[in-house]
């Protein structure tokens, strides 16, 4: 009774399943070196224009500021051949000339079409506007936001930019080799497609239930199988099948059933918190992500800032970008040319000095977040351990400072003194990390130290699952036919 109980579960959710599960891993596959294109901030920097060498003084900023004002990031980059701060904030203009401190109007074409060029050089071929997200723009802009600027150009990349008219940001950049590679990679691995992406909860909602449910019926067909295969354990392969498509699904589910669970479950915990039963952390504790970013959260003071950029300036060529940044309030300047960020204290005027993170400042900063109530260990470590190692898509730098805080969730922070990165995780962080990156990327350390046998492991699953699912897709197509023919036959 209960294995016709899973027969059922599993042939009943297979046949409308089985093609999206096809999909999901084959173009798996592909996102191992593909991935959805976007103009990325690497781009976008190395598209800008580089600062000129006599910039201009910023002594009156704060006095254009209105005293309501508070300024949470302050940038200086070119546009359209001029340098322009661009603020974030309460009560602050988006952006201002930085050689007269006045407010910037809207683009006009002109200088769109300057920083058009910027990104490609070839000529126009048309350009079109949008007013809604269409296949290439990226995941939640709001109705106000556009409409956009679409430019196709005429090169043999066939190269087009998404541009935003009301601030000349690139939202865009995609050649044919990339879209080629995301409709079969991205695009139908996370169901990408522009009937669900205008309709985010929709699409949200899709992905959740569809892999919600195609993890049940996984796991109906991989004890299924288990159970087949124990009955007929005397058989090679415990397989009772006489047709080659049945014994394949029925093998290859015995060999992959359950991975293929696994990477459905955490396809739809990619989308998902995890339940409260899972977490330790109090609901006023608990943080969203395992690997928390922190610092430079406080409001920039640009008369704090007691070092003339202009100086700082002097300590890179080709500078791309100035920020005013801080590190819980301690000012420095983020430089950043086309192939490195360089950090300089602002809070002396009298030298130009590196801004780095020291152990006096990260014990200062965990006496302000731990007080005397709660122990904490802090080392020095030059090697990765197993929640602070060098990913795929996301590698990260050594040495950094480990602090190991002796609380109940197993708290570490980790401090890179050179880039002043901050990671942060507990032990709701490793269970939300293990399953989703975990699960569906193998995101493991003793497998990401060895990329040979991360990929030997990843491509053997993967083109498993590939063929699991391809069985599945042929045994539903001849369910169907077969149910076909039996409906012409009777009539």
């Amino acid at each position: 009774m209960f294995t016709k109980f899973l027969r059922n579960i599993h042939k009943i959710l297979g046949l409308p399943l089985s093609i999206l599960f096809f999909l999901w891993f084959a173009s798996g596959i592909v996102m191992i070196y593909h991935s959805f294109p976007r103009a990325s901030q690497e781009k976008r920097i190395a598209n800008l224009q580089p600062l000129p060498d006599m910039l201009p003084n910023l002594n009156l900023l704060s006095e254009t500021l209105s005293d309501s004002a508070r300024l949470q990031s302050l940038t200086l980059e070119m546009y359209a051949g001029r340098p322009v701060l661009n603020l974030r904030g309460k009560n602050v203009p988006n952006r201002i000339y930085a050689d007269s401190l006045v407010p910037m109007e809207p683009y006009d074409a002109r200088e769109i079409g300057m920083i058009v060029s910027q990104w490609c050089t070839a000529s126009v071929l048309r350009v079109d506007t949008v007013y809604k997200p269409d296949q290439w723009i990226p995941f939640g802009r709001p109705e106000n936001f556009f409409p956009v600027y679409k430019y196709i150009f005429s090169d043999a990349d066939k190269h087009e930019l998404y541009i935003s008219p009301k601030d000349g940001k690139v939202l865009q950049m995609t050649d044919k080799s990339e879209r080629l590679w995301a409709w079969l990679g991205a695009i139908p691995h996370w169901v990408y497609f522009t009937v669900l992406r205008q309709n985010q909860p929709a699409w949200i909602n899709f992905v959740k239930w569809t892999s919600g449910i195609g993890t049940i019926m996984c796991l109906a067909g991989f004890v299924l199988s288990l159970r087949i295969a124990w009955k007929n354990r005397n058989r090679r392969w415990g397989v009772p099948y006489r047709k080659r498509w049945y014994r394949w699904h029925h093998v290859s589910g015995l060999l992959f059933g359950i991975f293929a669970a696994t990477f459905a479950f955490s396809g739809m915990m990619s989308l998902m918190d995890i339940p409260d039963w899972l977490k330790k952390a109090p609901k006023e504790q608990r943080r969203e992500h395992p690997f928390r970013m922190s610092g430079g959260s406080k409001p920039i003071l640009p008369d704090s800032y007691v070092l003339d950029y202009r100086k700082a300036a002097q300590a890179a060529t080709d500078i791309k970008q100035i920020e005013w940044a801080s590190w819980n309030g301690h000012p420095y300047y983020r430089l950043t040319t086309a192939g490195q960020t360089i950090n300089i204290d602002a809070s002396d005027s009298t030298a130009t000095r590196l801004f780095i993170l020291t152990e006096e400042r990260i014990r200062s900063e965990m006496q302000k977040m731990y007080g005397d109530s709660i122990r904490w260990e802090m080392e020095l470590i030059t090697e990765f351990d197993n929640d602070y190692f060098s990913r795929k898509r996301e590698p990260n730098s050594l040495p950094v400072y480990r602090v190991s805080v002796d609380d109940d969730m197993h708290t570490r922070h980790y401090f890179n003194p050179q880039t002043l990165r901050q990671q942060r995780t507990d032990d709701d962080g490793r269970i939300r990390h293990l399953l989703y990156r975990g699960l569906h990327c193998l995101d493991f350390k003793f497998l990401t130290d060895h990329i040979w046998l991360w990929n030997i492991v990843m491509y053997t699953l993967m083109i498993g699952g590939t063929f699991l699912s391809l069985t599945g897709v042929v045994l539903t197509f001849k369910w169907i036919i077969r149910n076909i023919k039996h409906i012409f036959h009777n009539n």
